[in-house]
């Protein structure tokens, strides 16, 4: 049912006060369940079941040395609830879901249901309620992941009509980081061993090429030939003094691809101790294999 409350007080002799609705009294209508006076206020209650959304009623007073009549209205509507997003708790941890009536007149009445099948959640336990005006809190301590997952309704209820709102909770086991990180660790080494080994299953070259190229840069060799040089160097006057000479030619194989000569002069017996070295150096192509 529904209560209004009329007053006018300080007026002497008391005021009279009655309720409308669309310009009738409402002590001739079928939804009046009873009218109250006393001194300078007046209370008619409704039948709820003919009420609706904005439906306006206004009060009228008069009194002997007052002309006209004052007059006050209210206009009842249906609770409007706020949209709470979703949430999640971890195992053990406690969450705390909200509910939000943004319109109502009157004031709306909030409940928690763990269901629409469900009966009310009354707080006690690990359920705690506490409302705030037109706010309502559900804590829930101790979240369990099979009892305490799924979604609530708060229910917002006045003389005027009914509003629910659906608040889903989501319940999770927490999450070991060092456990997560060790898994992509050995997934990757994992994927990386397989990928190298599909490659050398399908193209076992790739390896013989790698061992043939280290072999190539490693076959340097070196190669001393002797030979006799008959002829003197012109214009060189240290080099007439000097005994015969014998020049080794060395030879030396890079790659495969190049090879440098350098004449080394070395002292013949009766030469005291001196010697002299002459390095040209010639490079060419690894087809041209003799030296100068």
């Amino acid at each position: 049912m529904l209560q209004l409350f009329c007053s006018w007080p300080g007026g002497y002799p008391h005021p009279t006060l009655h309720w409308q609705e669309e310009g009738h009294d409402l002590e001739n209508s079928s939804w009046l369940i009873s009218s109250t006076s006393s001194s300078d206020t007046h209370v008619e209650t409704l039948n709820s079941s003919y009420l609706s959304h904005r439906k306006v009623f206004k009060c009228v007073g008069s009194h002997v040395v007052k002309q006209e009549e004052p007059a006050c209205s209210v206009e009842i509507k249906v609770p409007s609830l706020e949209l709470e997003p979703p949430k999640t708790c971890f195992v053990g941890d406690n969450v705390t879901l909200t509910c939000r009536v943004t319109e109502s007149v009157p004031a709306a009445r909030l409940t928690w249901l763990r269901g629409i099948t469900q009966p009310e959640i009354e707080p006690g336990g690990r359920y705690f309620i506490a409302q705030e005006g037109n706010v309502s809190h559900l804590t829930i301590q101790n979240c369990s992941q099979g009892i305490d997952g799924g979604c609530y309704v708060c229910k917002a209820q006045n003389p005027v009509g009914l509003r629910e709102v659906f608040v889903c909770l989501t319940v999770k086991q927490p999450t070991n980081i060092v456990g997560v990180v060790g898994a992509v660790v050995v997934l990757s080494l994992m994927a990386v061993l397989t990928i190298s080994g599909v490659v050398l299953y399908y193209n076992p070259l790739l390896c013989l090429r790698g061992a043939a190229f280290r072999s190539q840069d490693s076959d340097d060799v070196l190669v001393l030939v002797d030979s006799e040089d008959d002829d003197d160097d012109e214009g060189n006057g240290e080099e007439n003094t000097m005994g015969s000479s014998i020049k080794q030619e060395a030879m030396a194989l890079v790659n495969g691809n190049s090879i440098q000569a350098a004449y080394l002069n070395c002292p013949t017996e009766g030469d005291e101790g001196e010697q002299h070295s002459v390095v040209p150096l010639q490079k060419t192509s690894g087809e041209d294999t003799q030296g100068t």
